[in-house]
C-alpha cells in the first residue's frame, strides 16, 4: 500500500453531510411514510410494480435511518459510545440498502421491459408471487453480503464509519460493489432506452396519455438513478486506484473528499425517488387497473 495523507476528515466534509443529510432525512422520512402510507391502505393493489416499490420505499427508510449515527460519528471523527456491534449494524444498514436500492431499480426497469416490450412473454414471468420471491432473494444476498463488515474491525474499536483500512487494501468488496453498479446501470439504461423508444412510437401512432406518462416514469427513474450513484462510482473507483498505488499519493486527500461528498449526495436519491413514487402512483389512480408503467 502507498503511505497515505492523514486521514482526518476536513471541516467543509463535516459540514456538507449536515448541509445535505439533515433535509435528505426530514423529506425523505415524509416522503416515504406518505407513500408506504397510500400503497398499504389506499391503493391495497398489489400488482408487480406495487411490490417493487413498496420493497423501495422500505430500502429508503432504512438508509435514512443510519444517517443520524452516521452524521454523528463524522462529527465526533468517528468516536462511537454506543457499542462496536450496533455500530457495525447501523453500517451495514448505510451500505446494504444503497446497494438495495441500486439492485432494486435494476430489478424494477426489467419488470417494465419485459411486460412492454414482451406481453406474450410477460404472462409467463410475471406475477404479483414472482416479484416477491425476486424480492426476497435479492434481499437475502445484499443482508448475507454485510456479513463481513461484522469481522474486519476488532471488536473493541470505538470508530464507526471510519477505519475501512482493511476494506480498501483487500479491494474485493469495493470492486464487487463496482462491479454491481457497473451490471445495474447497464442494465437500466438498456431497458429504459428501449421502453422509452418503444413507448414513443406508441405515442406517435396512437397519441396515447398513459403511454406518455410511462415514459415520464422511465425517464425520471432513470434520471434519478445516474445522478445519484454515478458520482458516487467514479469517485470509488478513482480512491481506490490511489490507494492501490496507481496514482500519486497526493491525489488521496482530495478523492477521499470527492468520495465522502459524492457517498453524501448519493442519499438524496431517497428523496428524488418521490418523482418515481408520484408518478407510478398518479397512473395507478387514473387507470384503477393494473398499472403497467
Amino acid at each position: 500500500m502507498c503511505s497515505r495523507n492523514n486521514t482526518t476528515d476536513s471541516e467543509f466534509v463535516k459540514t456538507f453531510q449536515y448541509v445535505v443529510h439533515i433535509p435528505t432525512f426530514a423529506l425523505g422520512l415524509v416522503i416515504n411514510s406518505t407513500a408506504l402510507w397510500i400503497l398499504c391502505f389506499r391503493l391495497k393493489n398489489w400488482t408487480e410494480s406495487m411490490i417493487y416499490m413498496t420493497n423501495l420505499i422500505f430500502s429508503d427508510l432504512l438508509l435514512l435511518f443510519s444517517l443520524p449515527f452516521k452524521m454523528h460519528a463524522f462529527q465526533k471523527s468517528g468516536e462511537w459510545h454506543l457499542g462496536p456491534r450496533f455500530c457495525e449494524f447501523v453500517e451495514s444498514l448505510y451500505f446494504v440498502n444503497t446497494y438495495g436500492t441500486i439492485l432494486l431499480i435494476m430489478l424494477i426497469s426489467l419488470d417494465r421491459y419485459i411486460a412492454i416490450r414482451y406481453p406474450i412473454l410477460a404472462r409467463t414471468l410475471r406475477s404479483p408471487q414472482k416479484a416477491a420471491v425476486a424480492c426476497t432473494v435479492l434481499w437475502l444476498c445484499v443482508w448475507s453480503a454485510s456479513i463481513p463488515n461484522y469481522f474486519q474491525k476488532s471488536p473493541t474499536t470505538h470508530q464507526c464509519f471510519m477505519g475501512f483500512d482493511e476494506f480498501w487494501k483487500r479491494a474485493d468488496i469495493p470492486l464487487t460493489m463496482l462491479a454491481l453498479f457497473a451490471i445495474a446501470a447497464l442494465a437500466v439504461i438498456f431497458c429504459s432506452v428501449r421502453i422509452i423508444r418503444t413507448l414513443r412510437r406508441v405515442v406517435e401512432e396512437r397519441e396515447e396519455i398513459n403511454m406518455s406518462t410511462s415514459m415520464k416514469i422511465i425517464s425520471s427513474n432513470l434520471v434519478t438513478f445516474l445522478l445519484c450513484f454515478t458520482p458516487y462510482h467514479v469517485a470509488m473507483l478513482l480512491y481506490l486506484l490511489a490507494r492501490k498505488c496507481y496514482m500519486p499519493v497526493e491525489y488521496q486527500a482530495p478523492l477521499r473528499v470527492f468520495l465522502q461528498v459524492s457517498q453524501c449526495l448519493a442519499t438524496t436519491n431517497c428523496c428524488l425517488d418521490a418523482m418515481y413514487y408520484y408518478l407510478i402512483i398518479k397512473e395507478f389512480w387514473k387507470s384503477k387497473h393494473r398499472i403497467i408503467p
